[in-house]
């Protein structure tokens, strides 16, 4: 299964704290701005997940916004499929996580320069 979404949004916009994970980088294109990524282990508040991978595309689109484009690839170990509100979840924590690493960079600026 596969949840795509486009998602707009603002800097510094209060983010919820996430899950805690582990993650394999699987592509890292800083020409793209794309990064995709394989969890490896994680405790889900939506199911048991026998694979899941995202994929991350930031896009400018103006002084102070981008576009976030969010591609999650998931299996459930019973082959069943998310509900909506599930899927809603799964997407909202990783635009939360962007939104707190961004506010993170945007304080500490000499990270990234």
């Amino acid at each position: 299964m596969t949840i795509a979404i486009n998602n707009y949004y603002k800097p510094y916009a209060a983010a919820d704290a996430g899950s805690v994970y582990k993650t394999k980088i699987v592509v890292c294109d800083s020409a793209t701005h794309v990064l995709k990524v394989e969890v490896l282990e994680v405790k889900s508040r939506v199911g048991n997940l026998k694979s899941h991978s995202t994929e991350t595309k930031l896009e400018a689109t103006g002084d102070a916004t981008c576009v976030a484009k969010l591609t999650v690839e998931y299996e459930l170990e019973d082959g069943a499929s998310l509900s909506p509100e599930q899927e809603k979840m799964i997407v909202d924590g990783y635009f939360s996580m962007l939104q707190m690493i961004e506010a993170y960079l945007v304080a500490h600026p000499a990270e990234y320069a």
